[in-house]
């Protein structure tokens, strides 16, 4: 699904000046057929001449699934709008899965979401083999979520209490809100901002990389994250007094972390303001002219 507007606005010309609907707009059709008309979804504004030309079309019947071994795909987006209780039975959906309405949501078998995973519910979200997620990802009006083999996030990952525990990547923003406890085994990447909200530990033992800012809980006392070595933003730490961060090279906003004794390293390039722990420097500079000392002492013995 990861097409511009203009890919699809010339897809569109396709289809109205032959009739056929080109393959890579089924993922903007829902399970009926139908075209998804929110121009949010599909990135086209109503000012696009022939938007009602597609608005009217439906997807053949014979375009919207196929099998693999595993099962049936739907190769459309499935959208969802109700209280109802939901049982999606598909291992793929090659568009979107949005659900708006405080629905059960039960996926046994789904695999893999080619678009995105956008929901309101505040009933349970299970999808208990759910691997990847090609863009966005938000659950933020529920705790009961089980994702436990998601590992892929393309875009943008929101979810309310919960981090995935096998989760290793995510292409762009993490944000996890009122999760206490943010442990991740798995998680080695984010490709922009992390926000922890309400984490009083964080022990991520694979992360390598933030590539944007890393915005932590005023609540957040001990940080592990032995593998990071950079953090393309800032890093704001204030409170944490323990912080376990010794492959960390570079952070290229601000730096916070007025509350952790003993963490400054002039070996962490900071590309703005460091806020250290009040003597952190003096003493790191002190440690060091004792340290030099007693080596020039053993050379002469």
């Amino acid at each position: 699904m990861h097409l511009k507007k203009h890919e699809i606005t010339k897809h569109i010309e396709h289809y109205a000046a032959t009739g056929h609907i080109p393959d890579e707009l089924i993922p903007f059709y829902d399970q009926y057929g139908k075209w998804v008309d929110a121009p949010s979804f599909h990135h086209c504004s109503q000012e696009i001449p022939l938007l009602k030309v597609i608005k009217s079309s439906v997807l053949p019947a014979s375009r919207r699934t196929t099998k693999n071994r595993l099962g049936m795909r739907l190769l459309t987006s499935f959208i969802w709008r109700g209280d109802e209780d939901i049982h999606v039975s598909y291992v793929e959906i090659g568009g979107s899965l949005i659900v708006d309405g405080n629905s059960n949501i039960h996926a046994p078998s789904l695999r893999h979401v080619g678009g995105s995973f956008y929901t309101s519910t505040n009933q349970k979200v299970y999808l208990p083999n759910l691997n990847i997620v090609g863009e966005h990802i938000q659950i933020m009006q529920t705790f009961d979520v089980k994702l436990p083999r998601l590992r892929h996030v393309g875009g943008r990952a929101q979810i309310l209490g919960y981090l995935p525990p096998r989760l290793e990547s995510v292409g762009r923003s993490l944000g996890i809100y009122w999760c206490f406890q943010a442990h991740s085994p798995c998680l080695r990447r984010v490709g922009d901002y992390l926000i922890l909200t309400k984490a009083e530990s964080i022990r991520l033992p694979l992360l390598e990389e933030v590539s944007g800012s890393m915005l932590l809980t005023l609540l957040v006392k001990s940080i592990d994250v032995p593998r990071l070595v950079s953090i393309g933003g800032d890093f704001l730490a204030p409170f944490a007094d323990d912080i376990r961060a010794p492959s960390l090279r570079v952070i290229g906003g601000q730096a916070d972390t007025s509350s952790a004794k003993g963490f400054y390293t002039p070996r962490i390039k900071v590309g703005g303001e460091w806020t250290t722990y009040p003597g952190d420097v003096e003493d790191w500079h002190r440690r060091e002219a004792g340290r030099k000392a007693m080596k020039r002492e053993d050379l002469l013995l």
